[in-house]
């Protein structure tokens, strides 16, 4: 499409956007008030007081950028093309033309002259990418701004919590923040944080482990500032198991986190669980136990190896994360190393 005739739909555009809607007020700053309450409301030597006593100050210290938010169903989001031609007349007189939209609950959004544009699961900037390209037939190089003037997003906090329920994303939110929304954690709180993700047909699972955030010394530093700010994706999950507890996840028929309320084998703790799924061709087991706060191991085994009893069929304790992959590549054991205020993350597990 030649140039004159790209400068004369802009025109179109621009009245088409001159309507927009002007600025709505910001969206307040979560902070951590509720956590804070619930340390002071504690006795200071109980292992909750402790956690909760560094997840209020982590919380407040924790910072996401607002680009790493994804856009989703309900948000308001303020789009402005700033290289609108005024008139045919003039290719230097440009005004900035702002149109303010709803994202439908198919995370869509309706635009002057393409129409329908899909924006569920984009980050501000590349919502700004993709607006560019559908509008590149219509306008010179278009410039584009994109603003999320209301969040609209959800996440859960559930399990061993002062105030578990859902909550709104009212901007970028980290694990810690949400757990300090949810008022901290209880005097039931195990040393675990699973953080359950849907994406797509695939399902993540991170397992964070609680018990270094019991320890006073030292909050932030460059090693364990990834980590504190996690960021919270909206349909998240947030489960603090209580303690005395396990966790199964993978080719089993019920993940989740089950009470040890008496001695587990593996093969106990398995059917627990409702069994191994077959169809999926699992053998391979991991089981991720804590030996101190940050210090984790490994133990490998052959399921088949335990059900015909040429291994011993191992005793499960208390925190242990039990894997049971599919075969390669339907499932995927990815272990990210970082720190959480000294101790680490142990875990993403992804599979279908």
């Amino acid at each position: 499409m030649g140039y004159q005739k790209k400068k004369w739909i802009a025109l179109v555009l621009g009245i088409l956007l001159s309507g927009a809607c002007g600025p709505v007020s910001q969206n307040p700053e979560m902070i951590a008030k509720r956590a804070s309450e619930s340390a002071a409301a504690a006795a200071p030597s109980t292992f909750a007081a402790g956690i909760n006593k560094n997840i209020a100050a982590a919380a407040l210290q924790s910072s996401n950028a607002s680009s790493e938010y994804r856009i989703g169903p309900e948000d308001l989001l303020e789009i402005t093309l700033y290289n609108v031609p005024e008139s045919r007349a003039t290719e230097t007189h440009v005004t900035p033309r702002t149109l303010t939209v709803r994202v439908s609950h198919q995370g869509q959004i309706s635009l002057p002259l393409v129409g329908e544009v899909p924006v569920n699961g984009l980050t501000v900037s590349g919502l700004e990418k993709k607006i560019r390209e559908v509008y590149d037939k219509y306008i010179y190089n278009p410039q584009v701004g994109v603003l999320v003037k209301e969040f609209r997003q959800r996440a859960s906090v559930i399990g061993a919590v002062q105030k578990p329920g859902v909550f709104e994303l009212t901007g970028p939110k980290s694990v810690i923040e949400l757990l300090a929304m949810a008022g901290g954690v209880s005097e039931k709180a195990g040393s675990q944080v699973h953080i359950y993700r849907q994406q797509g047909k695939e399902r993540e699972t991170h397992v964070i482990d609680l018990a270094v955030l019991a320890n006073s010394a030292g909050l932030i530093n460059a090693g364990n500032a990834a980590m504190i700010n996690m960021p919270v994706e909206p349909g998240d999950m947030i489960n603090v198991p209580e303690a005395g507890m396990f966790f199964v996840d993978g080719a089993v028929h019920k993940p989740g986190s089950y009470p040890l309320g008496r001695r587990y084998s593996l093969s106990q703790a398995l059917a627990t669980a409702g069994g191994v799924n077959i169809e999926l061709n699992a053998d391979d087991i991991s089981i991720l136990r804590r030996r101190a706060p940050g210090d984790f191991e490994t133990i490998a085994l052959s399921l088949d190896a335990v059900i015909s009893g040429s291994v011993p069929d191992p005793q499960i304790q208390p925190d242990d994360v039990i894997v049971v992959p599919t075969s390669t590549p339907k499932y995927l054991v990815k272990r990210f190393i970082g720190t959480l205020l000294g101790g680490v993350s142990i875990g993403a597990l992804t599979g279908s």
